[in-house]
Formats: structure tokens, sequence, C-alpha cells
């Protein structure tokens, strides 16, 4: 592969519309930011929490195309390796990057035509700039994945290595903890957060690293593993933390902050029990012992399963849509501290109706609710049945 495509020079009117699009850049820029994160799910995240990021990459890659082809230089696929090198590094997935090359490619097609006008362009050369559009994005696109293929090459097995033995704690003596931590580009003394996410497809995971590298956080993840080691600088940047990953479409599990990497099998297993504290399919982040009941069933889903059975049997044994009206009165009437009043503003039903409800609870169940001891097992039992599900 060379290192220009396209290099013949563009025509007049071609370079007339160009240098036009250059002179509007901030503009152009802003409309191809807003189009891509209309268009892909990470770049709708990362205009969501770095617009300004963004918007100048956009227009960096604007300018250096526009400006090649109005000087006739062609466009410069090593340029195009050089970014898909970087991106590949920043963990930005590569459908995004080819979807987003696709997506800027027609952009400046149809912008060009915009600024043409009717008749200022005929019409065979609207389809030979259409067909070098295409040419430029197919070009792009390899080079891009080659880029990609090399990165993916880059982490060695001595890398994963390190890795896992501080993901699993197999160093002995902190001064091979501060040698692998070296070797990861991750500071040998500092504040961490484990966070773990749901398994997905590797096509379809939504860039964590780039997303939060966006944000000036610096990050490491175990390929495939969802499990990823994140600096940060005060105890506090733990709720800007969770906001950014609440943007993600997945169900995710934090630590609380720790300090040493000695602590970090803990930490990764404390992340484990706080993503498994989210209800099936639900999304959202949850930190560990941000709510300890829900903490501890997720923790011990074997013994939880045992206090539904213990407490639960008589009401789990009614048909599926009975036993469900009468769990979700239960939660409702949890929800509102206790009131018939408030669980049946929540339900939409009558406050008696919920009386009559819980009633039926107590007398399947044999547990008072006006009991702490009953009422402190019967909140137990409900949560294991939000979370019951064959999860890791």
């Amino acid at each position: 592969m060379g290192t220009e495509a396209l290099a013949t020079p563009a025509p007049r009117e071609q370079r007339v519309l160009m240098q036009a699009m250059l002179t509007r850049l901030p503009e152009f820029s802003d409309r191809l930011a807003r189009l891509l994160s209309d268009e892909d799910e990470f770049y709708h995240q990362v205009d969501s929490t770095a617009p300004d990021e963004l918007r100048k990459v956009c227009r960096a890659n604007l300018e250096r195309a526009l400006t090649a082809l109005v000087e006739g230089r062609g466009l410069p696929l090593d340029a195009a390796r050089k970014t898909g090198l970087a991106q590949a590094r920043q963990g930005i997935p590569l459908p995004s990057v080819l979807r987003a090359f696709r997506i800027g490619g027609i952009f400046v097609y149809e912008r060009l035509l915009e600024l043409a006008g009717p008749g200022f362009i005929n019409p065979a050369r609207t389809v030979e700039i259409n067909s070098n559009v295409w040419k430029t994005i197919d070009l792009y696109s390899d080079a891009l994945t080659t880029a990609y293929s090399e990165v993916a090459a880059e982490l060695s097995q001595e890398k994963l290595a390190l890795l896992d033995g501080l993901l699993q704690g197999r160093f002995a003596t902190q001064v091979e903890v501060e040698n692998a931590a070296k070797e990861l580009d991750l500071p040998a003394a500092g504040t961490f957060v484990a966070v773990v996410t749901e398994a997905v497809e590797p096509d379809e995971r939504p860039g964590v690293e780039a997303l939060l590298r966006a944000r000036r956080w610096k990050s490491v993840w175990r390929p495939g593993a969802e499990i990823g080691l994140v600096v940060i600088d005060r105890v506090e940047d733990v709720r800007r933390l969770r906001d950014v990953l609440g943007t993600l479409p997945l169900a995710v599990g934090m630590s609380r902050p720790f300090n040493g990497f000695l602590d970090v099998p803990d930490a990764v297993h404390r992340a484990r029990i706080a993503r498994r504290s989210l209800a099936t399919g639900a999304t959202g982040v949850a930190v560990f012992g941000d709510s300890p009941v829900t903490t501890l069933v997720a923790s011990a889903p074997e013994m939880s399963r045992d206090v539904v059975r213990a407490v639960l049997t008589g009401l789990l044994v009614l048909p599926a849509a009975e036993r469900q009206v009468l769990l979700d009165t239960l939660v409702a009437w949890f929800a509102g501290h206790g009131s018939a009043k408030e669980a049946a503003d929540r339900l939409i039903v009558h406050p008696n109706t919920v009386r009559y409800r819980l009633r039926r609870v107590q007398e399947l169940t044999r547990r008072d609710l006006s009991d702490p001891v009953d009422v402190g097992e019967l909140y137990v039992a409900l949560e294991a049945v939000r979370l019951a599900d064959d999860r890791p």
C-alpha cells in the first residue's frame, strides 16, 4: 500500500469548494461531531462526556484531508495509520472508527454538493467525486484495520502475564508489584478503583478505556475479561467516575478506592459482587457496599437462595401472575417506607387493595410486617429474588 491515496490533483471547481469548507471549519466540525454522536453509540458517549475533544478531533481530520486535496497532495495513508495506532491504543472500538470514516467521507461529499448548488458541477463530475470518496474510505479503512492489528500484537504475552499477576495477586513482594506497574504504565503508588463490566462481544465493547481517557483518567484493562484498574487522584473522583461509567449501556461494578497493588485481587472481587447487585438485564453502576443488604445478598448467592426458600416458600408456589402481584406489592411497600398509601400510589391501586395483599403475604410467609425481624427477613428474601440468576 502506498503512502498516499488519490494523489491526482482535484479539479479546479472541486478545490474551490474544499477551500470554502476550510473557511467554515468550526461550523462543519461541529456538524460532523453531532452527526457522529447521532449515528454511533461510542461517539455519543464521547460527545456526552468530552464534547470539546470530539470537535477538536473532527476539525483536525477535516482540515488535514481538505488541505491535502486543495494542495493536490492526495490523502496521506500514513496519517490514517497513525490515527489508527493512536485510537487503538486508547481502546476506541475499531467498528466505531471505521463507521466514523464512512460517515466523515459521506459528510464531506454532501457538504461539497451543498456548497456547489445546482449547476456548479456537471453530473459526470459528481459521479467522479462520489467514486473518489468511496475509494478513499476503502483505502483508509484498510490502513486503520492494519494499524489495529499491529496494536493488538503489541500487548505481549509478558505484559498480559504481568496484568494477570496484579489482578490475581500472584506477586509476593512489593518490588515485583512495582516492576509490573511500571511495565503497565501505572503509577507505583496512588489510589485506584477496580471496575468490572458485563461480558460483551468484542465488536460491541463500547470503548470504556477511551471514554475514561477522554476525561483524563488513566486505566488498564484485561482484554476479553472486562476487568480494569482506574487511577484516580482523589477519593471524591469516585462520584465523577461513577457518573461517566453510568453513561454506558452496561452493567458496571466498582470497588471502593484502595491504595496499593497488593489489594487489587480483593478490589476486583468486590467489583464483581457490586456488578452482581444489579438486576438481570439492568444497566447502571453499583459501588461495593453502597447498599449493605444488596451487597450481602450478591456476595452469597447460594445462601440467598436458601433464604428465599425459607422465607417465601408459601408465596412462590402460587401461579406466576398472582405471585408477581404480591411480590410487586411488597416491593412497593418497602419503597414506600412501610406506608400502604404510598405503596398504593406507586401501584395505582386503592390503599385497601394494598392492605389486603399484604395480609396475604403475611399468611403465606408466616411473617408479621409489624415485627422488625420478620420485616428484615422479607427484605433480604426480596433482594435475593430480584438478583436470582446464574451469573458469573
